[in-house]
């Protein structure tokens, strides 16, 4: 009997083990922000602070657009340095509180935003869409976020995830952001066929730490 409960002791203390260690691995992948992962938060702005951002958008018409050569019939406006609107934006999307919500949501604290490269005003017509791809490494050994809010969907499209043994979904609502790390998972966003959907594009790097 001895050697029984002994035998049946260690087995339970393997068990438990066994379940720290894969409670521990989802908690690691949901809080680290992996190559192949990504994440989809809702409601990521106030409404006013949603709303002051959409305003703005606002007054880009599209003669003021030009294709969007990565994407098929995709129409887009750059945010440059010189233009009076940029800095206006970059006051309203990095605020305290949303650059702590993209540090929690990928697991890393040293995030900042990336200046140098430009935030872009994108829309999707109908007919537009965007192939399998990664979103290419920009910054040169350096970590690369790239994050999209969406702005307005009335669209049917949906943005496809490639996980490792499935294909998430996402029918991206207004005011939610997406974040996919360069060279990270392979995505898509498939054709529209009715309504549109707008959205602006931003990258966060990793701050100099000396």
């Amino acid at each position: 009997m001895g050697k029984n409960n002994n035998k049946n002791y260690i087995l339970i203390i393997v068990i438990v083990i066994a379940i720290i260690l894969i409670l521990y691995g989802i908690y690691e992948y949901n809080v680290n922000f992996f190559n192949y992962s990504y994440k989809y938060e809702k409601n990521i702005y106030t409404e006013k602070e949603f709303d002051n951002i959409l305003l703005l958008c606002n007054t880009i018409n599209t003669e003021d657009m030009v294709l969007d050569p990565k994407a098929n019939n995709r129409l887009m406006y750059e945010f440059k340095p010189e233009n009076n609107k940029t800095e206006v934006l970059k006051s309203l999307l990095f605020n305290e509180n949303f650059i702590e919500k993209i540090r929690k949501l990928t697991g890393n604290y040293n995030l900042i935003p990336c200046l140098e490269v430009p935030v872009e005003y994108r829309k999707y017509p109908k007919g537009s869409y965007m192939d399998w791809h990664y979103d290419t490494q920009i910054l040169e050994n350096q970590l690369q976020y790239e994050c999209v809010i969406t702005l307005t969907n009335t669209s049917d499209s949906l943005t496809l995830m490639n996980q490792v043994f499935f294909t998430d979904k996402i029918s991206s609502e207004p005011n939610s952001l997406v974040i996919v790390r360069a060279h990270g998972v392979k995505h898509m966003v498939t054709e529209i066929t009715k309504g549109e959907r707008t959205i602006l594009k931003f990258v966060f790097k990793e701050k100099e730490l000396f």
